[in-house]
Parts: structure tokens; C-alpha cells; sequence
């Protein structure tokens, strides 16, 4: 595992604008909603789903059969997306690996640049922190780990929950990249940040900022007393059985918090299926549940030009996909998703027991969820099907193409 002080490498260019339109392109927000979050909040009367399979040291592999899919759709999933610039996809269900597929430039032990997707590994460092009172709340104003913000009557409001939902009030031009480049090539990363000027109250409205993520990496450290990188590596990593990773580092070596962080893609699975346990793993609870519920809460409304409307919570964004996927079931099933630009994804389907990770270098906003669609239609049943020899190895011989596709 790397801690590479080389900022440059998995950079944001590109991210704010790809993971803002992750559905097609932004038409109008809503200000957010005020939150507060307590640590010793209780768990809901929900019951979670009774898992007996952890990936620690690996997925258990099966057939899609076994876990209600039907591999023929799968087959024809990575038939579609083989030349659209997908680089590999992970198919889990029920906590078991069902299809993966690679292309020439990756593989199972490879880590790849997750670029914005690293920003709900910052979210999710942000809750275990609160819950280890290294941080006092949501409501916590930025200005106490950064006195000179405390003379300016806007920036002096900002709080954790703005950063976290992207409502600092903080300038940040978004065109072409234009801040985030500025950002990279000074001298102080934060220093750079800190004297942005506020353009709105915080809290009134959503502006994309990669600034915002990564002052929360410097808050962070001056809370934890050590870099987000060793804290990921002590309280999520090494706990989730995640041993090879790369994240870079600002000049005055601040973990990266808005991109930069590169993990295989099963281990990127491993995230989501945290998330959809509630942050359980084994006997342990390594990220509160309160916190996952209301980091996956929506504080920003997103109408799309395609129709749709999502959501955007702290680092997480959500959506309901679109009736009728699965055939003959009419329910619109609720999904969450850490976004990267190009299309790298982890989705969450909490209803469905499914979690797709993938990563992609493509222009085309809404080709990953379109990909996820596909892998939706493959549901069949809650409960296994009849194996289907003819139809795994279709799966098996779209996987070998998959593998002879490579896209520049």
C-alpha cells in the first residue's frame, strides 16, 4: 500500500463536471436541508439482512444461478458495454461474486484510479471519526481547526455537513476544471482553498467542489492526528482485508480527499457491500449505522435533462431506477452510488441484495447506469435457479471477449 506524494497522478480533471451530470446534464438544485448527526444515535428497528458470507480474505464465487440471476443476461450486459469504454465490471449478489469481467488493461490484482469515487471513502472516514468523538458533530464549524476563517461573516458559518454536501458557499469555477488545476499547481493545496472567496450563505446551494473534500482531509488529520490515509489504513481497510492501495498526497502532504485513492475493483465491491450491510462487517461495526443512513440522505435535489431526478447525500449520490426491470415485478427500486468521472461506480441496490462495481474511461454520463440497468434485468427470483450450463458458459465466452477489448 502507497501513500504517493506525487498529486498529479488520479487527478480530478474531468471529475467535477462527469460526476455532476452522473445521469445527464444538471437542469436545477434545490438549497439542502439542515441535518445533525449523534454519534451515540440508536439503531432503527429495521433489521438488517443476516449475512454468513464476509469477502475479508476473498469473494466466494458462484454461479449467477445460483444467487436468482440468469447468466445469458449477463452474457449480453458485456456483449453491449465491451466497446464502450468500460475497463471491468463485478457483479455481487447475496455477498457472492457472480461475474466479473477485465479488459486487456486490467485484472483481478491490478488498482485502478477510482478519481471521485475516493470522496465517499472521505465520507465514510468523516462518520467513523464522529463516532470516535474526534470530530463533535456535523454541525462543527471548519473555522475551529482553521482560526483565519473566523474573521470572514460568511466563511465563519461554514460547517461540516456544507462540505460534506458540497454547500460551503465557497467559490469554485468548475469550468474546464479551472480551480481544481489552480488548486494542484499551488504551493499549499489548503492555503488555496482557505482563501477562496464565498459566493454564497452556506448551506443555500450545491456547487461541485473538490476543494470542499479535500479541506475536510486536512480537518481531518488536525482532528485525528494523523493522516486520512493511516486512519482508512487502521479503521476501514485493514478490517475490510483491503492490503494493496495507492493514495496521493498534497505538497504538505495531505491525503488527497477528493480523488487520487486506486484499489482493484473487488475491493472497491468490498466498500458496497459495506454500505449495504449498514457499515456491519463480521462481528464488528466499522462505520456506524446513523452515520450510513444519513450520509445516503438526500440534502440535494438533481432533475436531469434525461427526466430523471437524483439525489445527493454527503459524497453519495442516489436515484430510484425506472420500473420494470426485472420482468414481471413493477417496483422502482431505490439505489446509491460513490460516482468517479469517466464512469467508475460502485452502485447499491439495498432491495435487491446487488452491488456492481465498475471502472470506465468514457464520456458518455449516462452509460454506467445504463450498464446497471442491464445487470438488473438479470434478476430472476430472490431464491437460486436451475443451473443453466448453456447459459454460464455464453457468460463464460463474453467474458474472454470482454478481456480482447480494449479501448483507448
Amino acid at each position: 500500500m502507497n501513500n504517493k506524494k506525487n498529486p498529479l497522478v488520479g487527478s480530478g480533471q474531468g471529475t467535477s463536471t462527469l460526476s455532476l451530470a452522473a445521469s445527464g446534464a444538471l437542469k436545477k438544485q434545490v438549497p439542502a436541508t439542515n441535518t445533525s448527526f449523534s454519534p451515540m444515535m440508536p439503531h432503527s428497528d429495521r433489521a438488517m439482512t443476516t449475512q454468513t458470507n464476509w469477502p475479508t480474505e476473498g469473494w466466494e464465487l458462484t454461479t449467477p444461478e445460483a444467487q436468482g440471476l440468469h447468466s445469458s443476461a449477463l452474457a449480453k450486459m458485456l456483449k453491449i458495454f465491451r466497446h464502450q469504454a468500460v475497463h471491468s465490471v463485478a457483479v455481487i449478489r447475496n455477498g457472492h461474486l457472480v461475474a466479473e469481467a477485465y479488459n486487456e488493461g486490467t485484472g483481478t490484482d491490478i488498482l485502478q484510479d477510482m478519481k471521485s469515487v475516493t470522496k465517499s471513502i472521505t465520507s465514510a472516514l468523516v462518520g467513523i471519526a464522529l463516532s470516535e468523538f474526534k470530530l463533535s458533530s456535523i454541525d462543527q464549524k471548519a473555522a475551529d481547526f482553521f482560526p483565519e476563517l473566523a474573521t470572514d461573516p460568511v466563511k465563519s458559518k461554514i460547517m461540516l455537513k456544507h462540505l460534506l454536501s458540497m454547500t460551503s458557499g465557497t467559490s469554485w469555477d468548475n469550468a474546464n476544471e479551472r480551480s481544481s488545476a489552480e488548486m494542484m499547481y499551488a504551493e499549499d493545496w489548503v492555503q488555496y482553498i482557505l482563501e477562496r472567496p464565498a459566493q454564497a450563505e452556506p448551506g443555500a446551494s450545491f456547487n461541485y467542489s473538490n476543494g470542499d473534500a479535500h479541506l475536510l482531509s486536512a480537518i481531518m488529520t488536525k482532528a485525528t492526528g494523523e493522516s486520512m490515509f493511516d486512519y482508512a489504513v487502521s479503521r476501514l481497510f485493514g478490517p475490510l482485508g483491503i492490503k494493496e492501495m495507492n493514495w496521493n498526497q498534497d505538497p504538505q502532504e495531505h491525503t488527497i480527499g477528493a480523488w487520487a485513492m486506486a484499489l482493484t475493483l473487488r475491493d472497491m465491491a468490498k466498500l458496497g457491500y459495506l454500505y449495504l450491510n449498514e457499515g456491519q462487517w463480521e462481528d464488528k461495526t466499522l462505520i456506524p449505522q446513523p452515520w450510513i443512513r444519513e450520509s445516503l440522505t438526500r440534502k440535494i435535489t438533481l432533475n436531469y435533462s434525461n427526466g430523471t431526478q437524483g439525489g445527493y447525500g454527503f459524497y453519495w449520490w442516489s436515484k430510484t431506477l425506472p420500473p420494470g426491470l426485472i420482468k414481471g415485478d413493477k417496483k422502482a427500486y431505490d439505489m446509491y452510488y460513490a460516482s468517479g468521472s469517466g464512469g467508475r461506480r460502485i452502485f447499491v441496490v439495498p432491495d435487491l441484495q446487488l452491488v456492481v462495481a465498475m471502472t470506465a474511461e468514457s464520456a458518455d454520463v449516462d452509460m454506467p447506469e445504463n450498464l446497471l440497468h442491464h445487470v438488473v434485468q438479470a434478476v430472476r427470483s430472490a431464491n437460486p435457479l436451475p443451473e443453466n450450463s448453456v447459459a454460464q458458459d455464453e457468460l463464460e465466452r463474453a467474458i474472454r471477449l470482454f478481456k480482447m477489448s480494449v479501448e483507448s
